[in-house]
């Protein structure tokens, strides 16, 4: 339908990816297993912290808006990508902020249809009710005529 109807639709992927532990100054980081050997310089001391015990990190959360393609046999893998950067403690995914996101997005482009391809997460689980909250708020704030919202399969994002 996405690409019946391209030129009044918004094809969006959206995905939250993995979270990137950041170390502290001077202080460095090692994902070692205990128990398990290390190679260091002799007469050094290998002496980091454990990776699972970071104080920072960030999460990437990836948006791309896809080229629709005249032709279901073309490559759907073309648009602009928007990639944002998240404090995991201040700055939690949901459902509202993924749909204030895409509200930033797709209000520019003006176009009545929306199609949403998500992950597999709790943020994106279309069965809760904070989920379903945040797409009809979306629905009504971009005047949308029809809103997809699918969501893949684990691993298949």
């Amino acid at each position: 339908m996405a690409v019946k109807y391209r030129e009044y639709s918004n094809l969006i992927f959206l995905d939250d990816k993995h979270r990137c532990k950041v170390r502290e100054p001077n202080h460095p980081v090692a994902a070692v297993e205990r128990g398990k050997s290390v190679i260091v310089t002799k007469g050094t001391t290998f002496a980091v912290a454990d990776h699972d015990f970071t104080k920072c990190g960030f999460i990437s959360s990836v948006i791309m808006q896809a080229e629709i393609p005249k032709s279901i046999n073309e490559s759907f893998y073309r648009g602009n990508i928007y990639v944002g950067l998240k404090d995991p403690i201040f700055e939690l995914s949901s459902a509202a902020r993924h749909a204030a996101k895409l509200y930033e997005i797709v209000d520019r482009t003006n176009k009545p249809y929306l199609f949403l391809y998500t992950d597999s997460g709790p943020d994106h689980q279309v069965k809760f009710i904070k989920t379903q909250l945040a797409l009809i708020s979306l629905f009504l704030a971009l005047d949308l005529d029809y809103l997809v919202a699918v969501r893949t399969p684990p691993g298949h994002s």
